[in-house]
C-alpha cells in the first residue's frame, strides 16, 4: 500500500509540474520586406530637398508599388535626388516617388505646379490692389474689375466695379512660388494666377478695360460662397468683347 501511495503521489506531482509549464509560443511567419525611400520630415510644396530629408524604411514586398524607390535598386537615391523641389506637400514617412519631385535641371518648375487644364497668367499688382500685400502664394482670391463707363442718360462718365472671377488660386507673387517660414507680407509687383483658358481671356480683356484688384478670401471656408455670391453666380458677370468692329457680351459664371 505504501508503494502504491508513493506512485500515486509521484503521478500527481508530475501532473502539477506539467500544468505549470507554458505552452511553446509559435512565432508567426513574417512577410518579406524591403527598404524604400521616404521623407524624413514634413516637406512643404516648393521646398528644395537635401540628402537629410530622406531616409530608408522597411516596406512589405507584397505591397511594393512599381513607382517606389527601393534601396536595392537605387542605394544612392538620397544623394541623387538632393537639390530637387517638392511638387506638393509630403508628410513625414510618406514614400518618395519621382512624380512628387521636380528636377530643376529640366526646367519648367512652374508648369509642374499648375493643375491639369489650367494656365498661369500674370497681372500687375500694387499694395492697394492686393490686400495691402497680405496675399501670399497658394492663397485664394476674387478678381475685381473697376472701369470707367459712359452713362449716356446722365451725360457723364461713371465708375463701375464688379467681381469677374471668384476663388482663384495664387501661384506666385513676383518670382516667389512659396511663402517663407513666418512670412506675413509680400510686397510684389506681379501676381501669377491659376486660370482656365476662358478665365485667362477674361483677365486679358479686363486689364484693357480698367483696373484689376484682388480680394483675399478667408482661409477657413475658402471654397464657400456667401449668399450674395450665390446670386452673382446665377446671374454671372458680363464682359463686353469687341472683335473686328462687332461688339458682343460674354457672361462669365
Amino acid at each position: 500500500m505504501a508503494v502504491v501511495a508513493a506512485g500515486l503521489a509521484a503521478l500527481l506531482a508530475r501532473g502539477l509540474v506539467s500544468s505549470n509549464k507554458q505552452a511553446p509560443v509559435e512565432q508567426a511567419a513574417q512577410a518579406p520586406t524591403t527598404e524604400i525611400l521616404v521623407a524624413a520630415t514634413d516637406l512643404q510644396r516648393g521646398s528644395k530637398l537635401s540628402g537629410g530629408d530622406f531616409r530608408w524604411q522597411s516596406w512589405p514586398q507584397n505591397s511594393l508599388g512599381a513607382n517606389l524607390i527601393t534601396r536595392a535598386q537605387m542605394p544612392n537615391a538620397a544623394e541623387a535626388l538632393a537639390g530637387r523641389l517638392a511638387r506638393a506637400p509630403i508628410a513625414n514617412g510618406e514614400p518618395i516617388t519621382e512624380a512628387k519631385l521636380v528636377d530643376l535641371k529640366n526646367g519648367g518648375f512652374l508648369s509642374a505646379l499648375i493643375n491639369p487644364g489650367m494656365r498661369a497668367v500674370a497681372i500687375p499688382i500694387a499694395p492697394e490692389t492686393s490686400a495691402g500685400g497680405f496675399i501670399l502664394p497658394n492663397d485664394r482670391v476674387d478678381v475685381i474689375l473697376t472701369s470707367r463707363q459712359r452713362d449716356e442718360q446722365a451725360g457723364q462718365d461713371t465708375n463701375r466695379s464688379e467681381t469677374i472671377l471668384r476663388n482663384v488660386r495664387i501661384l506666385a507673387i513676383d518670382q516667389r512660388f512659396k511663402d517663407e517660414s513666418g512670412e506675413q507680407v509680400v510686397i510684389g509687383k506681379t501676381a501669377t494666377l491659376e486660370l482656365s483658358s476662358r478665365q485667362a481671356e477674361v483677365i486679358a480683356l479686363a486689364q484693357a478695360q480698367g483696373t484689376v484688384s484682388l480680394a483675399l478670401r478667408g482661409f477657413a471656408g475658402a471654397d464657400q460662397d456667401t449668399p450674395d455670391e450665390d446670386v452673382a453666380k446665377s446671374e454671372g458677370s458680363v464682359v463686353r468683347v469687341v472683335r473686328y468692329g462687332a461688339e458682343r457680351t460674354v457672361r462669365v459664371r
